[in-house]
């Protein structure tokens, strides 16, 4: 991957973080890897899985886990405008989200 684009992700990944505990995208290891295609202009998003929790903690970490999603976007659209960004399931599954 070329330098600056790395510099770039790594950015992001360092910038955005989880409100409740104040940990940076990277040291969670919440994004599992970033596809970049420079020809189409695309972004992809590939978040880890996350744990097994207790469903009353589930709700709760869905709605940090989407607060921090829409944080990575916003910040990936400033590192790399005119992009679409795009956000998957771990594995490579269906886009979750288009931005």
């Amino acid at each position: 991957m070329n330098p600056n684009i790395q510099k770039k992700i790594d950015a992001v990944l360092d910038r955005v973080k989880d409100p409740q505990s104040g940990m940076t995208a990277a040291q969670m290891g919440l994004v599992e890897k970033v596809r970049v295609s420079e020809k189409m202009n695309i972004l992809t998003i590939f978040y880890a899985p996350m744990g097994k929790s207790k469903a009353c903690c589930s709700v709760l970490n869905m709605a940090v886990l989407s607060e921090i999603e829409t944080a990575m976007e916003k910040e990936f659209k400033k590192e790399f405008p005119g992009f679409i960004i795009k956000s998957a399931n771990a594995g490579g599954k269906e886009p979750l989200q288009a931005g």
